[in-house]
Formats: C-alpha cells, structure tokens, sequence
C-alpha cells in the first residue's frame, strides 16, 4: 500500500494545480517535504503554485497538463518521473464547470465538463497505475462533489461526469487490489475559492441557480469550506500508514451556530455577512 506517510522522498503528481483546490494539495505536500509535480492548461499560473511549494519546503515542477488529451497526460508524468523520481501520489483534481440549465449550453461546453472530470480522471488513473504497479505501492486519489449522488439541477453536466468518477472509482479499487495501490475518493461539499465558483459569482449566474438549490433542500446553511481545508484532508488521505485507506469520504462545511435560514433572503443576509471581513 501507499508508503508510510509522511516520508519526504515521495512524489506527487497534481491535476488542476495552477488555481483554488489544486494550489493548496500542491502546497500542503510541499509543507511535508514532498516533490511536486504540477500540471494545467495556464503555465502561467503553474508559477506561482511552484514557488508556494518551494516555500512550504518541498521541490514543485510546473509541467503544462490537458487531461482532455492522453498524450498531454503522458508527458506530464514522464516529465515528473524524469525530473523528480518515480511517482507515487496522484491527485485527479482537473474539473470545469458552469452553472445553468442544460438547454442552455453548447454541446462544446457539455463536451469539455465531462472530458475534463471524467476522461481526464481515467487518462491520469492510467498513468498512475503504469508507473507505479512496477513498484507495489502508490496512491491515486480522485476528488468528486456532492453533485456526483444528489439531484442538482442547473450543474448537470458536472454532476454527471462526478458520477462517472464515482463508479470509476469503486471498480478501479477492485481491479488493484494486491497491487499495492491505494485508491481514494474524497467527495467535497461547498468550498470557495475554487476557480470556476470565483467566475460563476463574478458571472451573475450564481444568485439564480442558488435560489434553486436552497428551495430544493441542497443548500440549508452558509457553511462554506476553503481549499486549504480539502488540501488538509487530501494530505491525510495520502499519508496513511501502509496496510488500511479510506475507501471512500466527504468534507462538507458545518453550519455556523446559530439559527437556520428560513428563507433565501435571509441566506443572501447570512452570506454576505460571513463574507464579508470581520
């Protein structure tokens, strides 16, 4: 299984790590020692996510990643194994997403949230398991939504492809048992800060759908999480002792103490007030 956890020779691969939930595993391995490989469509901000791991302590490279394409996929861990050693953390982080109704989309858009999530989750498992079955041990941890087992209007694509993962998931753990490769799902509720939450609020769109979500019972709370909170979990996940893992778990936000919203004005007041700095 994964290696006992918190040794500084292991090297993790992350998908997605230029911004929000990718940026903080990245620097959260960092603080343990760890070499880290990170990857995404914008190189630009790769930078900035290298440097933060060069300050928590460990050794990043930035590597440009499309997990649409198996080839891009491909040279990002050859590039990691040439650079940093034999991989043996794998972080499925990639995802895009928009908010709305399902006629409203393009067939491009449906297209690239599901190729994104679901394709670039497999393309990277495949990767994984090529580099690191020749040594008996690794984990492969992929990162899926609350959307993936509720109803969630105006998020289906994305729902679906977390769905996708899901399943993928359960029968991936079966086919490698006593490989010696751990495979974690680590399903998250509501976090700010992630990439596509920033341009859905800046978009508009994000006040009507979460009109929806809570009359539907999906949002009672203003509870949120932040990416270094999943990064926290992440990094726990992976650093397990040999010989047990965690099949499976979420990390959703508590509620704040104190009364319930009743009604969506009075979660918009909530909102705005634990947004804003005390």
């Amino acid at each position: 299984m994964g290696e006992s956890g918190t040794t500084h020779d292991r090297v993790a691969v992350i998908s997605g790590a230029g911004t929000g939930i990718g940026r903080a595993i990245a620097e959260r391995f960092g603080a343990l020692g760890w070499k880290v490989a990170v990857g995404g469509r914008r190189v630009e901000l790769l930078a900035d996510t290298v440097a933060m791991v060069a300050a928590a302590g460990g050794t990043g490279l930035a590597h440009p990643l499309d997990v649409t394409d198996a080839g891009s996929v491909e040279a990002f861990f050859a590039a990691a194994e040439t650079e940093l050693g034999p991989v043996d953390v794998v972080v499925n982080n990639a995802a895009t997403a928009r908010y709305g109704p399902l006629d409203d989309f393009a067939p491009e858009e449906i297209e690239l949230e599901i190729a994104t999530k679901l394709l670039g989750s497999l393309y990277m498992a495949r990767s994984a398991i090529l580099t690191m079955r020749p040594h008996a041990r690794g984990d492969i941890l992929f990162i899926t939504s609350l959307a993936a087992v509720q109803p969630w209007p105006f998020h289906l694509p994305y729902a679906a492809a977390n769905a996708g993962v899901e399943q993928a998931v359960r029968s991936l753990r079966l086919e490698l048992e006593g490989s010696g490769i751990r495979v974690t799902m680590l399903r998250c509720g509501e976090t700010v800060g992630t990439d596509f939450a920033t341009k859905e609020l800046e978009s508009g769109r994000i006040a009507d759908v979460m009109d929806v979500w809570f009359r539907r019972g999906l949002l009672r709370h203003v509870g949120t999480m932040t990416p270094d909170m999943v990064a926290d979990a992440v990094a726990h996940a992976v650093t397990l002792p040999a010989g047990y893992q965690y099949e499976s778990f979420a990390v959703v936000p508590t509620a704040p103490v104190g009364d319930l919203p009743t009604t969506f004005g009075e979660f918009g007041d909530q909102m705005l007030r634990s947004l804003l700095p005390e």
